[in-house]
């Protein structure tokens, strides 16, 4: 593989991590505004600001299994949208959804830690 290529490769997986990390930062916050109601002004801009993040990266699950060799973006996916349409009806699958996403990410952070320690 050519050093452009590496580069490139390298830089992608850079951008998927941050996509991860950013997601679990907020999706605990997003969890906690969808449901808390009645919402204050400023919990609805958080709310409004992390919904445009999450339509913004439309990332592939395809490619972050790729990349991270995960299904991690998958289930960041399914916990936003599942978050998303809250109700009473579907809280132990939102719930269930953010668990997935936890503990999945706990076992990257782990596999990232070890490949640094390396």
């Amino acid at each position: 593989m050519e050093a452009k290529n590496i580069r490139s490769l390298n830089s992608a997986v850079y951008v998927m991590r941050h996509f991860v990390e950013l997601s679990a930062k907020l999706l605990p916050i997003y969890e906690r505004i969808t449901r808390n109601e009645p919402h204050s002004v400023h919990s609805e801009e958080d709310k409004k600001r992390i919904e445009v993040i999450y339509q913004t990266y439309d990332i592939n699950p395809k490619t972050g299994e790729f990349l991270l060799g995960s299904n991690i973006v998958a289930l960041i996916k399914k916990a936003y949208l599942e978050l998303k349409n809250r109700s009473h009806q579907n809280e132990k699958e939102a719930q269930e959804q953010l668990e997935a996403f936890q503990e999945e990410y706990a076992k990257l952070k782990q596999d990232w830690y070890m490949t640094l320690m390396n």
